[in-house]
């Protein structure tokens, strides 16, 4: 994480707006260069410090290089309130947000037309992963779009010799055995890294047995999931991070629904990120090489995300109709 700078930034032609997408838990500043740039941070940094208003995320979006098969590359930066002043954080990564940005370059028509998926390049983790984002209008008049993305599983990634993918699940495929202060029993956790690592403890071991007693569970299960967090990130080589692993609760019902729910940042998010989508989608495809359908239920109600083989043997998780609207187009040009 890098503290916020105030410098001014030489006038390269840009263009920022602001976008709400369903189910986030705080809108998108977009900020578009219509060049490539060598460092993207001063921009970002200063799109933060001057936008005249509190934004918890930005994305950038710029020209991809031209032997890269993207329409564009993608940068995405949390922002981290300190005591100290606000830092961005590079190291998490935003479905919602690459939903955002892709929207805001069809709006702006940086790239090409409806009906063609927006390819962004995004670096994660050491891994370069193209993501492929749909945007249809719904009503353009009014800055209303729908958005889905397409998410490549298991791309360029090692198999260990106990058959788990050890890019997807770094820490094994075993669940750990985590000890939490103030907790009796020993709670297990799978760690699994696609998109963003996710640490998913199970709900049960912390006497949470149904969907109600999920989505009751208050600031002391917070503070478990924090720990959880707090120990895993050295493992992962996150150092001490505030985000990563974004630590969540798993419900698995007798039934075989599947719920979830998680911490953005330091506090409960209001329903389910997508990169939390992406990451249960793998732990499910892990389980299973079908092709298959998968409903999370989670504070904000259900979600579905699903796994689809592309006739050249890829896998994809897919996530559709997600509503991206315009807050405000902020400056046209920098």
């Amino acid at each position: 994480m890098k503290t916020l700078t105030y410098e001014p930034v030489r006038a390269i032609g840009i263009d920022i707006g602001l976008w709400s997408v369903a189910g986030a838990a705080a809108p998108t500043l977009v900020v578009a260069s219509s060049r490539r740039l060598a460092d993207p941070l001063p921009v970002l940094e200063t799109a933060v410090a001057t936008v005249g208003r509190p934004v918890k995320k930005v994305a950038l979006a710029h020209p991809a290089a031209n032997d890269t098969p993207a329409h564009a590359e993608y940068v995405f930066a949390q922002v981290v309130e300190r005591t100290d002043g606000q830092v961005l954080d590079l190291t998490p990564e935003c479905g919602h947000s690459m939903l955002a940005a892709a929207t805001h370059l069809r709006a702006r028509d940086h790239l090409r037309a409806a009906g063609h998926p927006l390819k962004l390049l995004t670096h994660r983790s050491g891994r370069a992963r193209v993501v492929e984002c749909r945007i249809d209008p719904f009503d353009v008049r009014k800055g209303v779009y729908t958005a889905g993305l397409s998410f490549p599983l298991n791309d360029h990634t090692k198999v260990g010799a106990n058959g788990w993918a050890e890019e997807d699940f770094p820490l094994g495929r075993k669940p750990l055995s985590l000890t939490v202060p103030g907790r009796r029993v020993r709670l297990p956790v799978t760690v699994v890294q696609c998109g963003n690592p996710y640490a998913f403890v199970d709900a049960s071991a912390l006497g949470i047995t149904s969907r109600e007693a999920l989505m009751a569970a208050g600031e002391d299960i917070c503070q478990v999931l924090r720990e959880v967090r707090a120990q895993l990130a050295p493992r992962l080589g996150l150092g001490r991070s505030e985000v990563l692993p974004k630590p969540a609760l798993l419900l698995r019902t007798e039934q075989g629904a599947t719920h979830a729910r998680a911490l953005s940042t330091d506090h409960w998010h209001p329903g389910l990120a997508l990169t939390g989508l992406v990451a249960l989608a793998t732990l499910n495809a892990d389980e299973s090489t079908n092709d298959a359908d998968l409903v999370v239920g989670h504070p904000g109600g259900s979600s579905s995300v699903g796994v689809r083989t592309r006739p050249d043997g890829r896998r994809m998780v897919v996530i559709a109709d997600r509503q991206v609207t315009r807050i405000t187009r902020l400056l046209q040009k920098a």
